[in-house]
């Protein structure tokens, strides 16, 4: 029976030591594969807090277009998620063709039937979703980052240009602003930035309406990492 318990006993440990040795993944438990293709580089240019300025465009409306100027601040936490904390902007605000033929053509549409925006403020949550760099030419390495913007939107609108004085129609609103964002580097100070944004105005305060309605806009701003 003693016989029996050792030849089992040596049968078991000529088993174990034939087996293949773990790889080191598995037997550190504390490992984390960061991506199939290997590990994954570490930003090259990182952001504290960023200072942007730059040129609008609105777009969308049909009936005006509006040429201004944009200034934002961001708090950048981490390489996930930032905080546009304030994201102003003035718009110049050009009269369509169609705007101008319908005035003309029709007595009874006023001018006040189409209000613009003049002031615009957005705080965002910004969300990093993408950043890498490619090879411009084979000459030098660009790095650049696509962004998410969410959050909220207040805007001045008005029919009649500010310096006019006419605030009888003016529309002081809030809204929903979303959008998309690249950035491209020139320096870890300083960078390029696209966005398109476009914002569902919710509520008019002083009117207490709903207007439902879409205000979008392109925006080309030079960036400064504090």
């Amino acid at each position: 029976m003693r016989a029996t318990r050792t030849s089992l006993l040596v049968a078991l440990l000529a088993l174990v030591l034939s087996l293949p040795a773990l790889p080191a993944a598995a037997q550190d438990l504390s490992y984390k594969e960061k991506s199939a293709y290997g590990p994954i580089q570490r930003r090259v240019f990182e952001l504290d807090h960023e200072i942007a300025i730059g040129w609008a465009y609105l777009p969308l409306d049909p009936y005006t277009k509006g040429y201004g100027a944009q200034l934002s601040y961001t708090i950048h936490f981490n390489h996930f998620i930032a905080l546009e904390l304030f994201r102003v902007g003035w718009s110049y605000n050009f009269d369509s063709k169609l705007k101008t033929k319908l005035l003309d053509q029709m007595p009874d549409v006023s001018p006040a039937e189409f209000p613009a925006v003049v002031f615009f403020e957005n705080t965002n949550l910004v969300f990093k979703l993408l950043y890498g760099k490619q090879s411009l030419f084979n000459r030098t390495v660009v790095h650049f980052e696509v962004y998410a913007t969410l959050g909220g939107a207040f805007l001045f609108r008005n029919p009649y240009p500010v310096w006019d004085g006419d605030l009888t129609n003016a529309r002081y609103e809030f809204g929903v602003n979303g959008g998309f964002g690249a950035r491209f580097w020139f320096s870890p100070s300083w960078s390029f930035k696209i966005d398109l944004r476009d914002t569902v105005i919710l509520l008019c305060f002083n009117r207490g309406d709903f207007p439902l309605e879409n205000s979008a806009l392109i925006g080309l701003s030079f960036a400064f990492n504090i």
